[in-house]
């Protein structure tokens, strides 16, 4: 009878500890929707106005170029060039914006007591709190 009465106990306090880690993970956990929110910086028009500028511009001197050569490798070896230069370029115009994103959200998540802030639809199993609405109101 004792031994039935402190399983009871150890199986009771097993599921107190687990659906109470279970809680506090599942209020701990955050999500962004990351491509509404680079959409919604105040800077994304005229940073997207440039990289379009910039695409363009890469893409009428890619043709001039490849108009001087037949050879496959030379070819191939400009469209890699240009594709680096793309990069290159992208990764310096966004990368403002997406460090301002990432300094909102941790301002969010400090405020909303929050353990971990993941990209929305990351999430499978278990609910999380949207914070896109609240990193957006930041970037204003």
């Amino acid at each position: 009878m004792k031994l039935r009465k402190m399983m009871m106990t150890t199986v009771a306090a097993a599921m107190l500890t687990l659906s109470a880690a279970g809680a506090s993970f599942a209020s701990g956990l955050g999500t962004i929707n990351a491509g509404a929110l680079l959409q919604q910086h105040p800077q994304y028009a005229k940073t997207m106005a440039s990289w379009q500028s910039d695409v363009k511009s890469a893409q009428q001197d890619f043709q001039k170029e490849l108009k001087k050569t037949n050879d496959k490798a030379a070819q191939q070896a400009l469209v890699q060039k240009y594709n680096t230069k793309l990069n290159q370029q992208r990764i310096a115009l966004f990368s403002p914006l997406e460090k301002d994103i990432l300094a909102k959200t941790q301002a969010v998540q400090k405020e909303k007591g929050l353990d971990y802030v993941v990209l929305s639809g990351s999430v499978v199993i278990g609910q999380a709190q949207d914070i896109t609405k609240d990193v957006a109101a930041k970037l204003k």
